[in-house]
């Protein structure tokens, strides 16, 4: 969207599954290490907006947006390996369209904003989506509107389908991928087994778009829907099964930072490793979604993420081993050249550490921190962003 463009101080941070205004901090530890990559240049790169993702190799996969604007904007995947420390240009959008001879007269696919998400077959999926000429009310979709694309080993892209809508966010539910495109939130479900692509209108009133959402083991997916009645506008979790029908909806309080049309909806996912999922929207609030022996999901309501109240949390990383939460914040008395790393255990205790740029506790400019909920092999997490006007990826070593 325009509005991530112009956004660009952006923080990240996390908490656990405490109770309710239960969220003291804790002290101070000393900081993790953080490895800084800077991304292998191309004409127009921007930024990375948390289109990260890991394979089965632990390898990790990262969607770099261009801000061409002369006509030619195209986003690139790059591939990490990480234990060689070896980012890799695995190809461009554009030139995959024009070498699959599916590229229109002027199309533009300035973005990968969705994850890459490795699926049921072992292959990895992912969308490109651009801009131009959409508005930002929903009254007009993107001119070139999005693709569903999938990687073969090694680095073979395979078309899969091309949409009206801007395709934003991707995830991975029992045999499906999942896409959601703005406007409308139009969900997508591609069957990894077939090849049918099939859909279903969630439905988001104006120009409102969630920048995440997310899907279970059992092929249910969980979007929100954005609806106003008079002057007010309202939001719910939209559950839908397998066949796409709708079993249930939750309310979403807290779920608009600003105007509708300015909020991010949900923007962090992560699983909590016992089949459901922790999520957080726009505004801060933190909630946990749990599959039920029968009937619809229990979404539960865990107040505030951060103790202070509402920030902006676009990332979530779980240590699967010991169940701790990490994240990234904003320090609120340094701007944007400064962050903490937030370690949120078990048994409530909390730890607050400064969150370095290498060496450095201060980075060298004012930068925008994305959404990432990635991590590899090593148990190591990815920081994304930009810095003026450039893509960068941080490794964290908690």
């Amino acid at each position: 969207m325009i509005a991530d463009r112009l956004a660009f101080v952006v923080a990240l941070m996390i908490v656990g599954w405490l109770p309710r205004n239960v969220m003291t901090p804790g002290p101070t530890a000393p900081p993790p290490t953080v490895r800084v990559f800077a991304i292998p240049d191309f004409w127009g790169s921007f930024a990375i907006w948390g289109a990260t993702g890991n394979d089965a190799q632990g390898h990790v996969w990262i969607g770099v947006t261009s801000n061409d604007d002369r006509g030619s904007g195209s986003a690139h995947l790059f591939e990490l390996d990480p234990v060689a420390g070896v980012l890799t240009d695995s190809g461009n959008v554009v030139a995959e369209l024009e070498r699959l001879k599916l590229r229109r007269p002027g199309e533009t696919q300035m973005k990968i904003h969705s994850r890459i998400v490795q699926a049921a077959d072992g292959r990895l999926y992912f969308t490109s989506m651009d801009e131009s000429g959409e508005k930002e009310d929903g009254s007009r979709l993107p001119t070139w509107g999005g693709h569903l694309w999938r990687l073969e080993p090694p680095h073979t892209w395979h078309h899969l389908a091309a949409v009206p809508q801007a395709l934003i966010a991707a995830a991975v539910g029992g045999p499906y991928v999942y896409t959601v495109g703005y406007f409308n939130h139009v969900l997508f479900q591609f069957d990894t087994r077939t090849g049918r692509l099939a859909t279903a209108t969630i439905g988001s009133a104006g120009g409102h778009v969630s920048r995440n959402f997310f899907a279970d083991g059992r092929g249910h997916a969980f979007v929100p829907r954005v609806v106003r009645n008079g002057d007010r506008s309202e939001a719910t979790l939209v559950e839908v099964d397998a066949s796409l029908k709708e079993v249930g909806s939750t309310p979403l309080k807290e779920y608009f930072e600003q105007a509708p049309d300015d909020s991010h909806g949900i923007v962090a996912t992560q699983p909590d490793g016992s089949g459901g999922w922790y999520f957080t929207t726009g505004k801060g609030r933190l909630y946990h979604e749990e599959p039920q022996s029968a009937g619809p999901s229990r979404v539960g309501d865990l107040g505030w993420f951060h103790p202070d109240g509402s920030r902006y949390v676009a990332s979530l990383f779980r240590d699967a081993a010991s169940g701790t939460l990490y994240g990234v914040a904003n320090s609120p008395t340094s701007g944007s050249r400064a962050f903490e790393w937030v370690a949120r255990r078990t048994d409530g205790s909390v730890t607050i550490a400064p969150l370095p740029y290498g060496p450095a506790l201060l980075f060298p400019h004012p930068l925008s921190l994305y959404g990432s909920m990635t991590h590899d092999k090593a148990g190591r997490f990815y920081v994304v962003g930009s810095m003026e006007y450039k893509p960068f990826v941080l490794q964290i070593a908690p």
